[in-house]
């Protein structure tokens, strides 16, 4: 098996969206109330309005647990009544009992700090509490200031809006969460977490305002779809956010498209409508999510406001699967250099376009336009044996109004059936490289590579191998070359043109499904993940596992994670044995090298840096801004 995973791009200091509460040992934020807090119990069930009580931390009622309280609590009957207990700007909770159904939406208030926040949850542990909002959203925040609050470990539900429920009245509805603040004003401080938001319109952030320090974690967005308008699983516009371990299922979509016209009756699927559709985004940071079924793109990206318009985003070790599209950052409005300090690493695509929601007939992976700095690295892109799904690539790279400095390296193309070609580069390009790569079509005759020319690009050590004829595995300006004439005119060094032999390319999530011991479908490997949650959380349905599965039939093996490094502005190397670690500029050039087990380098100021070993054991490395 060929080297992966050698190089590993990173950013210092420009990831801000990180939840600042802690969490316990299997990955869920802690809450812990303070000396003031009040907490308002709210049962549909048992509760009463006129007789119900608020309760301080410690109290007798609520008892050493507040998430467990004694029975002789006298919560609320309504929402709305508990929510007028509670007070704006103090670390106060609202908490509904598991299992109770309420035909009301959420709301939250402001707390008192990051460390305090307000907080909408449940008590009583087991099923998240039910709240059916029909046409209303699930909770709305307004449109000024709003800050440190978090809701965890409810389900939101637009019951009227499913069309297979008996509740179905019409699809008039609203947003599962709408967030938004107006010009002049901040949004800071939010978690969202353990809460499942199902056949809304959409979830909005968004805002001419600040937004920072949004966290979106272990959540399940499925099923939102509109019938006269566009719709996402969510839509942000000029955020900072964390985005980890949540789950996107078919979202933008009911039905499938009848005529590929991008009619939006009945809530088929059109090409507007994705899991998740981010414009302006700054210091972003996707990770271990797994996006399902998209209408159209898993990751929709847009930067329309001219150069380094979105920037300062990591999209790492997600999970893609059907819709048409993986991830496009490009589009809309052209411009050079719109997208600035990207890093796309070890995700996995598998089965891009085999669902055909739009009925259009096309499966691409990663769509990379008009870049400044970024690394696209250590990602597999895998399947697709379809004859009606032929417009289909795997890496497309667009300079149209000049890309630069972009890396792509160690990633794996496998098994892709196409009538184009699975990798192009095409348009103004500046410092791009192309090297330590996989384009393997073994038994899908698919054509490998083409480039309009060679200015601005370099190719070195990648493994070539198609069943098509050798004289059309690639294409320059248009025209089919083979592989030596290919090196000739690239300047290649170190190509390869034989087939790769890997431990169990063919994997599949019906296979790995079929590996737990469970039923080898997709369907039935979607309904197992839809039912995550903190009460019941399997490792085993989370991007990370599965990605790891699927890496192994390539004799790829994962690290652990990474360890938290201190409050100062270094980089911390830790490998499992003496390996050499290179430290390069994005561009390639060489800053320092380390040959000790574990190393520091303190005079690195902030951007993004390729980190390259020399071995077969990826190094885990952590980055932390001094805060002080």
């Amino acid at each position: 098996a060929m080297k992966t995973a050698l190089l590993i791009l990173l950013t210092i200091a420009v990831i801000s969206a990180q939840n600042k509460l802690s969490k316990d040992a299997q990955g869920w934020t802690l809450f812990v109330p303070s000396s003031d807090t009040r907490i308002a119990y709210v049962s549909q069930t048992g509760g009463n309005d006129a007789t119900a009580q608020s309760y301080t931390a410690g109290s007798p009622a609520a008892g050493n647990d507040p998430f467990n309280p004694t029975s002789s609590i006298k919560p609320y009957k309504t929402i709305a009544a508990a929510l007028k207990a509670v007070r704006d700007t103090f670390p106060d909770w609202v908490l509904l009992k598991s299992g109770d159904t309420w035909y009301e939406s959420g709301d939250v208030k402001n707390g008192r700090s990051d460390t305090e926040p307000f907080l909408f949850s449940a008590y009583g542990g087991g099923i998240r509490p039910l709240l059916k909002t029909g046409a209303m959203a699930g909770f709305d925040v307004c449109c000024k200031n709003a800050r440190n609050f978090a809701v965890t470990g409810i389900s939101f539900y637009a019951h009227t809006r499913d069309p297979d429920s008996p509740d179905f009245v019409s699809d008039s509805g609203s947003t599962g969460f709408n967030i938004y603040t107006g010009e002049g004003y901040t949004v800071h401080g939010v978690l969202i977490e353990d809460c499942m938001f199902r056949f809304y319109t959409n979830n909005v952030v968004q805002g001419p305002g600040t937004l920072s320090d949004i966290v979106i974690r272990r959540n399940i967005i499925a099923g939102n779809y509109c019938a006269n308008a566009h719709s996402q699983g969510l839509y942000t516009d000029n955020v900072s956010l964390l985005l980890e371990e949540n789950v996107f299922d078919h979202n933008g979509w009911y039905k499938q498209s009848v005529n590929a016209d991008n009619a939006q009756a009945e809530g088929q699927a059109t090409m507007f409508n994705h899991n998740t559709y981010f414009s302006g985004a700054h210091d972003v940071a996707f990770r271990n999510n797994l996006f399902l079924r998209a209408s159209s793109i898993g990751n929709k990206w847009t930067a329309n406001n001219g150069e380094a318009s979105a920037r300062n985003i990591i999209i790492d070790n997600n999970l893609y699967a059907e819709g048409e599209i993986g991830i496009s950052m490009g589009g809309n409005v052209a411009g050079p250099y719109r997208f600035k300090n990207i890093a796309i690493t070890n995700n996995v695509m598998l089965d891009i376009g085999r669902g055909r929601p739009t009925n259009r007939t096309l499966g691409w992976g990663l769509d990379i336009q008009e870049w400044d700095n970024g690394a696209v690295s250590g990602n597999l892109l895998l399947h697709n044996a379809s004859d009606t799904v032929n417009n289909v690539y795997a890496i497309n790279v667009n300079g149209a109004a000049g890309a630069r400095k972009i890396a792509l390296s160690d990633n794996i193309v496998f098994g892709m059936k196409t009538n184009g070609t699975l990798v192009n580069f095409e348009g103004t390009l500046d410092s791009v490289a192309f090297r330590n790569n996989a384009l393997q079509s073994q038994n899908i005759a698919a054509r490998l590579l083409s480039t309009s020319g060679f200015t601005g690009l370099s190719f070195s050590s990648n493994a070539y191998y198609s069943t098509r004829p050798a004289n059309e595995w690639f294409a320059i300006g248009g025209t089919n070359t083979n592989l030596t004439n290919w090196v000739t005119r690239s300047g290649e060094t170190g190509a390869l043109g034989t087939a790769a032999v890997y431990p169990d390319p063919n994997r599949t999530l019906e296979t790995y499904h079929a590996s737990l011991g469970k039923q080898a479908s997709f369907s039935a490997f979607i309904d197992e993940v839809r039912k995550q949650s903190r009460a019941n959380w399997r490792s085993e349905y989370t991007a990370a596992a599965i990605n790891n599965w699927i890496r192994a039939g390539f004799g790829i093996t994962m690290p652990v994670a990474p360890r938290r490094a201190p409050s100062a502005r270094y980089i911390r190397f830790t490998s499992q044995d003496r390996t050499q670690v290179k430290i390069y500029t994005i561009n390639g050039r060489l800053l320092r090298g380390y040959n000790r087990y574990d190393q520091q380098h303190r005079s690195l100021p902030s951007g993004l840096y390729l980190i390259a070993i020399d071995h077969t054991t990826m190094v885990r490395s952590v980055i932390e801004r001094d805060r002080r």
